[in-house]
């Protein structure tokens, strides 16, 4: 795999937030962004989780939203209902700056909910699911992953780390009052009966899906939770099927190493030959969180750059929208996010005395739980 220097400007997650400290710490500014080729009203397909708001930023990309069809679960939301870590899909036009685009559709799918069966070490099991978690999944109804317990309700977002479908990673976890089971997996057929997960699926539907597909279904569990009876499904990445040409970029984990230039991530199949490697002198390795910005050759992602995430990058977020709720500087609400600026640093005119309900800010930090830790805080008019 290539380690040469990137040859035109894109802005990974973690550089768009230090561009974004460093412009409004006054630093920086007026610096251009070079346009990918092609870029300017072309078609994109991006996949990933949440980072930030004011429009939505999915792997480094601000869409602009405000046209946007926003389906949650298959229903029609409003972008309010957007929070960070969840997982995305979106249809849209890549702007004339690399770092920009417009949303023409987005799409969210949780991957799990259920009640936690159990909790061990840096994951736990719902819905007959495996679920990892790490420092960067973001929390709501707990103040870090680490107070889940068994008996829980959870509803989860997240990536697919291994490409049997077995294993995942959540982006966020979310405490909920009530909802149907789902599981998401790859489903096995023996004779007439389906499984997933461990789970015999039951119903009518339960015979519509194929064999060894990647699925996500939903339904209620049996008093026994040994079967579940399908109320609803649908093929886990239908992208695959409907986006096989035109530019893509896609957050994922590294499941397997193929070979020096082909690997799989989650059950996308990558060729990184000749793409460029950020940072330079990464590594490809099982588990690493990765974005790759390519075009689809049949049902392979055919890489033009491949970044690779750290710990501190995948916890960086930002925030541009009007103070929702506010208790003190320490604690206050935007777009659904609990957030502490008490450690801030202010730029800009104004004071942190300005800093109130119905207050716009610009805030940029990271995730730890429930919580976004601002860093930086700017007074909008």
């Amino acid at each position: 795999m290539s380690t040469t220097d990137i040859t035109h400007a894109r802005l990974t997650r973690r550089n768009w937030m230090l561009l974004s400290a460093s412009s409004l710490a006054g630093c920086g500014g007026g610096a251009g962004v070079a346009a990918l080729p092609g870029t300017g009203g072309t078609g994109i397909y991006v996949q990933g989780s949440i980072a930030g708001f004011g429009s939505v930023i999915i792997n480094s990309i601000k869409f602009d939203d405000s046209q946007a069809t926003i389906l949650m679960n298959g229903g029609t939301v409003s972008s309010a209902n957007l929070r960070l870590g969840m997982v995305a899909a979106v249809q849209g036009e890549r702007g004339a700056d690399a770092s920009q685009g417009i949303a023409r559709s987005i799409e969210v799918w949780s991957l799990a909910q259920g009640l936690v069966a159990s909790v061990q070490g840096s994951g736990f099991e719902v819905a007959g699911m495996k679920v990892l978690t790490n420092p960067a999944t973001a929390c709501e109804g707990l103040g870090y992953v680490g107070q889940l317990s068994a008996g829980m309700r959870v509803v989860v977002w997240g990536l697919q780390t291994g490409a049997d479908g077995l294993g995942w990673t959540a982006t966020r976890v979310a405490v909920a009052a009530d909802a149907q089971v789902v599981s998401t997996g790859t489903l096995t057929r023996i004779g007439s009966r389906s499984y997933l997960n461990g789970l015999l699926l039951t119903g009518a539907l339960a015979n519509d899906m194929a064999d060894a597909t990647l699925v996500r279904v939903q339904g209620t569990l049996s008093p026994t939770q040994e079967s579940l009876q399908v109320s609803g499904f649908k093929l886990h990445s239908p992208w695959l099927a409907t986006q096989p040409q035109g530019e893509s970029e896609i957050e994922g984990v590294v499941a397997r190493v193929l070979s020096a230039t082909r690997f799989m991530m989650g059950g996308i199949e990558v060729d990184a030959a000749g793409a460029r490697l950020s940072p330079a002198g990464a590594r490809i390795a099982v588990g690493a969180r990765i974005e790759v910005e390519g075009f689809w050759q049949g049902a392979v992602l055919k890489a033009v750059e491949v970044e690779v995430g750290d710990e501190q990058g995948l916890r960086e977020a930002s925030i541009e929208a009007a103070i929702e709720q506010f208790t003190s500087l320490s604690s206050f609400i935007l777009r659904g996010q609990r957030c502490d600026a008490s450690g801030a640093v202010l730029v800009g005119s104004g004071s942190l005395y300005d800093v109130r309900l119905g207050a716009k800010v610009k805030l940029q930090g990271s995730v730890e739980g429930d919580l976004l830790r601002v860093r930086t805080l700017e007074l909008l008019t």
